[in-house]
């Protein structure tokens, strides 16, 4: 079972705020902010891409939808992905910029609906006029999309002329996302210090992997540790890019339970990219950064 969201009269004054935050924003590719923490007397550097709507994605998206409309003919983006993702939301920013539509299926992941609805992330949807089914989980979710807009003709599935249905965190299969992130994050860090260098260590999370595989061709010799939080055929695609790459290092280490407390010392997605913290809490050196996605 799935509902369609509808914006909360007590959510509206939190909706306006947000909409005028959108239409204010003038560039997507800002520099990256760094912030400073110090834990356990280690100096972390925290590259907070909550300064965007749409985190780190937001640098990108407009210009690879304005891709891919060159390419076919497109009037509704669709995606589906979990509540408190931020790929529906980046999604929805270039509808949003483009004058184009954006239809969004999320699962729910047994969270209470009221904490659901007030959140930052569907709030921010409601705020660019997206349509929101939210069903019980991610596979319902995914599988009412394909219901509402594939077909069968010739013995071959295709999607319903206008719409486009991007695949799980953007990443194309000719890596054009990829790519073109790639570019906007060299710029974004330029003159900072996060730079091209073989001794600087950066954590992150990777669900489908698309940030990571741009930090990499951005800065090809900065040290990569990655948390990862995909499943299935997610994780899979990941190790095998990792592999027999010599400076990326798949998170394993097993937390001391002291470590893995709720303590944050930034703001973050919950059960997403606060995940890394305790690993860098515990493993992390001095020095070391930490690429925040999003937050809630």
């Amino acid at each position: 079972m799935c509902d369609i969201i509808k914006i909360k009269d007590g959510n509206k004054d939190k909706i306006y705020e947000i909409k005028n935050k959108i239409n204010n924003t003038t560039n997507d590719n800002p520099k990256i902010l760094i912030k400073n923490i110090n834990i356990n007397n280690k100096n972390i550097n925290i590259i907070q891409e909550n300064q965007l709507i749409a985190g780190t994605k937001q640098r990108v998206i407009t210009l690879f939808i304005k891709y891919l409309i060159k390419k076919n003919n497109i009037n509704t983006l669709v995606y589906s992905g979990n509540y408190n993702g931020f790929g529906a939301i980046a999604i929805a920013y270039a509808a949003y910029k483009l004058n184009l539509k954006s239809l969004i299926y999320l699962g729910a992941n047994s969270i209470d609906k009221n904490i659901i609805y007030n959140s930052k992330q569907i709030n921010t949807l409601l705020a660019l006029k997206s349509k929101i089914y939210l069903c019980k989980d991610y596979i319902t979710a995914r599988n009412l999309k394909y219901e509402h807009l594939t077909k069968m003709e010739n013995n071959e599935w295709i999607t319903k002329k206008g719409y486009y249905i991007l695949p799980m965190g953007l990443n194309d299969d000719e890596n054009i996302m990829v790519n073109l992130l790639a570019k906007q994050i060299k710029k974004a860090c330029k003159n900072t210090l996060l730079k091209n260098d073989d001794n600087i260590r950066l954590w992150l999370v990777a669900g489908s992997g698309g940030i990571c595989h741009a930090l990499n061709i951005a800065f090809p010799k900065i040290k990569l540790f990655i948390l990862l939080t995909g499943h299935g055929k997610y994780k899979q695609n990941v190790l095998n890019w990792a592999k027999n790459k010599k400076n990326i290092f798949i998170v394993k280490q097993k937390l001391n339970n002291n470590i893995n407390d709720s303590q944050l010392y930034y703001d973050s997605v919950k059960n997403y990219d606060d995940l890394i913290f305790p690993y860098v809490k515990q493993f992390g050196k001095d020095g070391d950064f930490i690429w925040n996605v999003a937050s809630d």
